[in-house]
């Protein structure tokens, strides 16, 4: 089982000694994309991304970039995105995982993420779904979408 201490801010690993420990690839790389929105940190977003990158918000609109200097050139990076209409976003913590479903090559996540703003308050709480893909020996986060804010509960 894959713990961290703070998914939102941190990708250290914690071992429980109860627990037996299976190294989960594609789950690090879901924590690692993660943190790397969250630290703002480009080269480690891009490296923890698979090409072609496909992006679906919760509105409809989709892109698909077909490599890291198609990035770089004519996209933003996703926290740009996020300031543009949250600008006092400060970090996103993930508070749930859900594996929905797993093949030899692909693993697909459901999450469930909160923006939280530079006083610590959430500010918007939202559904995702992810897509980790293994090709060339990595694994890499392949499809992102945003399916907005979940369902309230009867």
């Amino acid at each position: 089982m894959l713990k961290t201490d703070k998914p939102c801010l941190n990708y250290k690993l914690q071992l429980n000694p109860e627990i037996f420990f299976m190294p989960n690839p594609s789950e690090d790389v879901l924590y690692k994309h993660h943190n790397a929105i969250n630290t703002q940190d480009e080269t480690e977003y891009l490296d923890s991304v698979k090409f072609p990158f496909t992006y679906q918000n919760y509105n409809g609109v989709s892109i698909t970039i077909r490599d890291v200097e198609d990035y770089k050139v004519n996209y933003k990076m996703p926290w740009d995105i996020i300031k543009d209409t949250e600008e006092n976003w400060s970090h996103t913590d993930m508070d749930n995982i859900e594996e929905v479903a797993r093949s030899n090559s692909s693993v697909v996540y459901k999450l469930l993420m909160r923006r939280i703003n530079q006083l610590g308050n959430t500010d918007l709480v939202i559904q995702v779904i992810w897509i980790a893909v293994f090709t060339k020996g990595k694994w890499g986060i392949q499809f992102r979408h945003n399916l907005g804010t979940p369902s309230p509960q009867n």
